[in-house]
């Protein structure tokens, strides 16, 4: 009885491992394209091959977020950013508006990373730490005005969007900005920070001073690391290609803002180059492109300037769902562990984070190896996954995904 008693135990010992084999087995280890190993940090969002892999980013200055809505999002991804105004006008301050919508999504689900937004180089006066940044108040401030961008030409401020700019080469306003920005993180306990514009206003500056622009915003980026700390995550918008910026961040975000310079077909294969250097350092990055009301048109055919057509909301609805497969596509050729699609037409809430896109609920599966580019010299390339399969043609502008 004894023996019997002990064989038991031995069988279910031995059941219990094979289980846990069969688990082990079952999650694939993540491998960018060039072979190496990516192990994530516990400070970052979850990641799947399972579907792609999606990131949202939204505000709305009027209101907070509907439980439906936080809902909604929340089933979409595990990575959010709450974006520039939002709640800016029921609780006066961008900083709670993050700190309610993190607390609103953490209810929901609580393993979901929120991110914070704050401009590296425009005044937006949305939070506690830059409302004073207006014509109206700015000279009630002096030692703020300080830090503050300076038209060569006219020797006034200098704006941008009809904003003030940050003067990168002034070390008390880096000090300030990184202060702010690390605070903002703080008091929202958010799970770390989005950084837009990277460019410091190079061209306001004289050209040999391009250099200590660059050092001035890569400074401001590691100070503002060093003070969130190693377990928030520092996303830089198009910041991927500053080598001090890299070296600080987190995280880069493809933003693809302006499709006569970042939807080339040269340009294209530069991401995604970009992008498996960005995973082979551990790091995340973000792929975005937005429906277009002239996306039908192949790239020559869009005459810059162009006045472009006015579409209702519904109108952008059905081009969103026309255009995703060529955009997809461009991010599924480029894919590495830890990338992720954001689709959206405008940057609020209204423009495509609460509609709906089968193809984000497909299986995808693991990619089966790095993109292959059909012929040397040509502009097609195809890429493998285990459920997918992706042709893009880059300079003639269609691609096709065929789902398994």
């Amino acid at each position: 009885m004894k023996m019997k008693k002990i064989l038991l135990q031995l069988t279910v010992l031995a059941c219990a491992a094979c289980q846990a084999n069969q688990i082990d087995a079952a999650e694939e280890p993540l491998v960018t394209s060039n072979g190496v190993l990516f192990s994530a940090p516990a400070h970052y969002p979850a990641f799947s091959w399972d579907k792609v892999p999606v990131y949202m980013m939204f505000a709305d200055g009027s209101r907070l977020l509907q439980d439906s809505e936080v809902r909604k999002i929340a089933a979409e991804t595990d990575f959010i950013c709450i974006e520039k105004n939002h709640g800016l006008k029921p609780l006066g301050d961008a900083v709670l508006g993050l700190e309610h919508e993190n607390q609103a999504f953490k209810q929901v689900q609580p393993g979901i990373k929120v991110l914070g937004y704050l401009n590296g180089a425009l005044t937006y006066p949305f939070t506690r730490y830059t409302q004073m940044l207006t014509k109206e108040k700015i000279d009630q401030h002096p030692e703020i005005k300080a830090y503050l961008m300076t038209d060569p030409k006219t020797g006034e401020l200098a704006k941008l969007r009809g904003l003030y700019g940050y003067n990168v080469l002034n070390p008390d306003m880096r000090a300030w900005w990184s202060d702010a920005a690390a605070d903002m993180v703080r008091v929202a306990n958010a799970d770390g920070i989005f950084i837009d514009q990277m460019h410091g206003f190079g061209w306001l500056h004289p050209a040999d001073k391009n250099q200590a622009v660059i050092d001035g915003v890569g400074d401001m980026m590691a100070q503002l690391k060093a003070k969130i700390g190693p377990d928030k995550i520092l996303l830089a918008n198009n910041g991927a290609h500053i080598e001090p910026v890299f070296a600080v961040s987190d995280a880069f975000m493809f933003e693809h803002y302006k499709r006569s310079s970042t939807h080339t077909k040269e340009k294209l294969l530069q991401d995604w180059q970009l992008m498996e250097k960005i995973a082979d350092a551990g790091k995340l990055c973000i792929y975005r492109f937005g429906a277009s009301a002239d996306g039908s048109l192949p790239l020559e055919a869009i005459e810059e300037g162009q006045e472009r057509p006015r579409l209702t909301h519904e109108e952008y609805v059905e081009l969103s769902k026309k255009q995703l497969e060529l955009y997809l596509a461009l991010y599924l050729i480029g894919a590495q562990p830890y990338s992720y699609f954001q689709w959206n037409w405008t940057w609020t809430l209204m423009g495509g984070p609460l509609e709906h896109y089968p193809e984000f609920h497909k299986p995808l599966g693991q990619p089966l190896g790095k993109y292959t580019r059909v012929h040397l010299q040509g502009w097609e390339f195809t890429r493998e996954f285990e459920h997918a399969s992706v042709w893009v043609d880059t300079d003639k502008w269609v691609a096709k995904i065929e789902w398994k």
